[in-house]
């Protein structure tokens, strides 16, 4: 066995274990991808239609916005006109007058106006008052666990299932209509009787309604992690990659063109959305149905691109290019300018710890970027952008500090 075969045998299972690990980094990193947009998608859902208190945040604001008021007083005041049929109404009020007084039968007309004249009046003052903000709130908190029951197979709540309908019942509307229709002195509403299917609203057809009960039985439970998941699935993959930073910078482009694509998909959906409701009394706040109960997932997305910057940067900043190389140079020379105007102290002393532990310390910045990028539970752009200012300004004094402490003979750190 020759000097040259002796040497190069101890060198191959490092060999094979480096091909392993960027085998295994790349099938990490592919899976991640994958699931990043069902993972951002999934925690919307989770967030915004199975959590009663977010959900409710989100639609909070819809009462108080004028083209929903319009919309609502529009839809309300029909569908009341359409169940009292004010006509009907006065022909059987006036019938045995206007058997013996025929002449009356023209004031039918004129009456039935003023009825859905005063339909329409208290409906609009209902929609605009505190009161009916209260009611807003009760009939979504009623809504969203009716359409939790409906996921998980119960037929209980406002919001049901009549064959393949989903319907929300709008009785306690109904009944608020009425008293305010009594209160303006139109004593007869309080003897209107509505049918059952009358109380209803159809929201949606649901023919496929099983296969839906199917997909959240299947990805309810881990609607709220995923997203988790997949960012440690990127962890892992920059840990395995044999060049980090080049994994770093993978993983912020593809979680950029992953927000861009789901960005692009939202903007078609509200555009379909839009055009589906036009014409109807929703559509002029057919836009602001979306923009509101989609909030969380634009952030997010919005959030992801940003996120997906910051990573490319890193990556970039940190890799082996003459380019990166020489900034990093600069970087470290300006930080000795900086530290050489500090004078002697206690923190060119203490320079030298943190020269010596400035990886970790790095760390703990990137572990407090994480906390801040999280907190409450809601991730969002501004936040992100915050997060991102203050990790690069404790980097910096980092950077300052290392270079004090390099002044120091007993530094050995980075």
């Amino acid at each position: 066995m020759t000097d040259t075969e002796t040497r190069s045998e101890p060198d191959a299972p490092p060999q094979h274990s480096g091909r392993v690990r960027s085998i295994a980094a790349t099938l990490v990193f592919a899976i991640a991808v994958a699931l990043l947009p069902v993972g951002l998608v999934a925690y919307w859902g989770y967030r915004t239609v199975t959590n009663t208190e977010a959900y409710l945040a989100t639609v909070q604001p819809l009462a108080y916005d004028e083209e929903v008021q319009d919309a609502l007083a529009t839809t309300i005041t029909a569908k009341i006109q359409e169940q009292i049929d004010p006509e009907a109404l006065v022909e059987q009020i006036f019938a045995g007058l206007i058997e013996k007084l025929p002449a009356l039968q023209a004031l039918v007309p004129v009456v039935t106006g003023a009825i859905d004249s005063l339909i329409a009046q208290v409906v609009d003052r209902l929609v605009r008052s505190d009161q009916f903000k209260e009611l807003w709130d009760v009939a979504n908190i009623s809504a969203q666990k009716g359409l939790m029951a409906i996921l998980q197979g119960r037929e209980d709540g406002a919001v049901s299932l009549q064959g393949d309908q989903v319907v929300l019942d709008i009785t306690a509307v109904i009944d608020q209509v009425k008293a305010g229709l009594v209160e303006k002195g139109f004593d007869a509403a309080a003897n209107i009787s509505i049918p059952v299917q009358g109380r209803y609203i159809v929201l949606l057809e649901a023919p496929q309604l099983a296969q839906i009960r199917t997909i959240y039985a299947f990805t309810s439970p881990i609607a709220s992690y995923l997203v988790w998941f997949v960012l440690a699935l990127f962890i892992l993959a920059i840990v395995l990659a044999r060049q980090r930073p080049r994994m770093v910078a993978w993983t912020g482009g593809a979680i950029v063109v992953v927000g861009v694509i789901l960005t692009v998909a939202l903007n078609i959906g509200r555009s379909a959305f839009v055009n589906e409701l036009k014409g109807t009394p929703f559509g002029e706040a057919s836009e602001v149905f979306w923009a509101t109960l989609l909030r969380f997932l634009y952030d997010a997305t919005a959030s992801a691109i940003a996120l997906g910057l910051i990573l490319v940067v890193i990556g970039l900043y940190l890799c082996d290019a003459r380019w990166a190389v020489q900034l990093r140079s600069s970087v470290n020379a300006l930080a000795d300018k900086v530290a050489a105007t500090i004078t002697s102290g206690p923190i060119e002393n203490s320079g030298v710890w943190v020269a010596n532990n400035a990886r970790y310390l790095r760390a703990g910045v990137f572990v407090i970027f994480a906390i801040i990028l999280l907190i409450g539970n809601n991730i969002d752009l501004a936040r992100t952008i915050w997060a991102a200012v203050i990790a690069l300004i404790l980097l910096a004094v980092i950077a300052v500090w290392v270079a004090a402490g390099r002044r120091q003979p007993e530094a050995v750190g980075v």
